[in-house]
């Protein structure tokens, strides 16, 4: 048993679709890395676990348990300082002023700020520690680093700008989060990174509140909202089955994806001590059931859940989530004809007390997955439980759930033994001896460093979205009656650089490819500009957005938009994102100046 403070070190690379992170513990004789194969929902204020060390062999991996009972992190208001910093190879690249930065932070408007205070009903905000007025926080910089960046070396990086950040009055004492901002480096292939949990989080060159608020969730605790992609015996598409794998960042209801800027689902609203008890209702029996939306606040069930199956110990290790959403004000800026607000969206997700991450199920499957939420009239079926939307309008919605008897089988399988790899040209393949059970075996899920990649009736994976590096893999095997094992014994591998994959969307969509983006520039008069953003894609455009300088300018669901912009003087940034139907998404950067 050895005891300390976790801490992991996280990165999110969005356009890939995967990230990596590596953990920590921090003990009395230092820090030593370890490999979870279980993980409790940490948060910055709450990160002292017992890790038992089950002698894999080659590293330190096993379960994590917190010392003590689980804590929600302290809402109120979070004092954050940033620092906008760039490097010698440019020094004159500050894509953004001082004054844009906090206001995409602290602002009182699409910022950073305002995402957390309207899902958490104000109990969280943002704001700093010299500068506290209403939109207000504190901003450092623009510092140049005396170093012109040949690797991805963050944490110089940072240590460098808070040295130079003194001379400014910066004083890290009393902020709970540094976030440090800087022009995109190509040297670092992710987005954003965070420590989770922990204080500081770097942005990459894109300042929004799809990068900063997602940074910002790890801070706190956060893991990732993904889907289960999943297929039937022929391989055709289906809502869930036994087979069913990953898409890590394939919620587009949630910041804790990568598709957009909406709030947190309730699986995470809970997480972050932001629902009442009698926000979550857990339902155990048939009958039909009422829900609102957790956009206003209320002391009504705003989430449903439903236990989905069992450990040994008879403890509920998963459940269903069920959650309807409604437009407004600012985030949560749906349009009538979004599937979120006409039907109810159903997750996979496990007891809040672990940081795992959700899983959307697309219940219309084999499109894209901005049609994954249940509509009126339309049935969940996964043979034991049944939901079905009755209906769904302007935040609230009621369902209809029929429970089958209770299973008599209530005897787990037993625990899976003799895991072995072979490394593929692309990844590896995890082998392991067969389960036996009282009834039969009906799946094996196959957990990576703590998280859970995938379901499958094979006694074997493929794993090709593996990074190189250390990692530790654990199975559980499950019965029909949703029984499941014990956890395997870890098994350690080593991942050499030519046994990973290209990065790819993990996807349930044949249609993999991004859509096409062109912007124009038309000149109107001497200080304003026409752009026109175009996007073209053979599944046909779900949306395109248009940023200034961080700053979302313009947002449609056509291939088509423009936007008179009225010029500053100075060095900007303009972007274009565009999502096909399928959820591939494509970006187009332009540096501009103006003299």
């Amino acid at each position: 048993m050895v005891e300390g403070e976790l801490q992991g070190v996280h990165a999110d690379y969005f356009d890939r679709d995967t990230s990596t992170t590596h953990w920590q513990l921090g003990t009395t004789h230092g820090a030593i890395g370890v490999l979870p194969t279980t993980l409790p929902a940490l948060t910055q204020d709450d990160n002292e676990v017992a890790l038992t060390d089950e002698d894999p062999g080659s590293g330190v991996a096993g379960p994590v348990k917190s010392v003590g009972p689980l804590a929600s992190p302290v809402l109120g208001a979070h004092k954050v300082a940033v620092i906008a910093v760039n490097f010698l190879t440019d020094p004159t690249d500050k894509p953004w002023t001082t004054t844009q930065i906090g206001a995409a932070i602290f602002g009182t408007g699409a910022s950073a700020n305002t995402f957390f205070k309207e899902e958490s009903y104000n109990q969280l905000s943002l704001t700093g520690k010299v500068h506290t007025g209403a939109g207000q926080g504190d901003v450092y910089g623009w510092y140049t680093l005396p170093i012109a960046p040949a690797t991805c070396d963050y944490s110089t990086w940072a240590t460098l700008a808070k040295s130079a950040a003194q001379a400014g009055g910066f004083n890290a004492s009393g902020y709970q989060h540094i976030m440090y901002v800087f022009p995109e480096q190509s040297v670092c292939g992710w987005a954003g990174l965070a420590y989770m949990p922990g204080t500081e989080s770097w942005i990459n060159g894109e300042l929004t509140v799809r990068v900063t608020a997602h940074e910002l969730g790890h801070n706190l605790g956060l893991n990732h909202a993904g889907s289960w992609f999943c297929t039937g015996a022929s391989g055709q598409s289906v809502t869930i089955s036994s087979n069913c794998s990953l898409s890590e960042y394939n919620d587009p209801y949630d910041v804790m994806g990568a598709l957009g800027e909406r709030h947190n689902s309730g699986w995470h609203l809970q997480q972050l001590g932001v629902l009442q008890p009698s926000n979550v209702e857990t339902v155990t029996t048939s009958g039909d059931y009422t829900l609102t939306s957790a956009l206003t606040q209320t002391v009504n069930p705003t989430t449903i859940r439903i236990p989905r199956t069992y450990a040994a110990d008879n403890s509920v290790q998963d459940w269903y989530y069920i959650e309807g959403r409604k437009s407004g004000p600012v985030f949560d800026n749906f349009v009538s004809t979004d599937w979120a607000v006409k039907g109810v969206s159903i997750r996979v997700a496990d007891d809040p007390s672990q940081l795992t991450r959700s899983r959307l199920l697309d219940t219309n499957p084999g499109g894209s997955i901005y049609d994954a939420p249940l509509q009126p009239g339309e049935t969940f079926n996964d043979g034991r439980i049944a939901i079905t939307t009755l209906t769904a309008n302007l935040g609230t919605a009621s369902v209809s759930i029929n429970m089958s008897a209770p299973p008599l089988d209530q005897q787990p399988p037993s625990t899976p033994t003799g895991l072995s790899h072979v490394l593929l040209t692309k990844g590896l393949r995890l082998s392991w001896n067969p389960s036996g059970d009282n009834v039969g075996v009906r799946s094996y899920t196959v957990d990576r460093d703590g998280f859970a990649m995938a379901t499958t009736g094979a006694r074997s994976f493929d794993d090709t979205t593996v990074t190189a590096g250390r990692h530790v893999y654990t199975v559980y095997a499950q019965d029909a009656a949703h029984n499941q094992s014990q956890a395997s014994a870890p098994h350690v591998v080593d991942v050499p650089v030519q046994g990973v994959t290209a990065p790819r969307r993990t996807s349930r969509k044949a249609d993999r490819t991004a859509p096409r983006v062109r912007l124009s520039r038309k000149r109107l008069h001497r200080h304003v500009l026409l752009l026109t953003a175009r996007a073209r894609d053979g599944s046909g455009i779900a949306r395109v957005e248009l940023r200034i300088d961080g700053h979302k300018v313009r947002a449609g669901r056509k291939a088509k938009l423009s936007y008179r912009w009225h010029q500053r003087r100075g060095r900007h940034r303009v972007v274009v994102l565009a999502y096909d139907k399928h959820g591939n998404r494509a970006k187009y950067t332009l540096s501009y100046r103006v003299r």
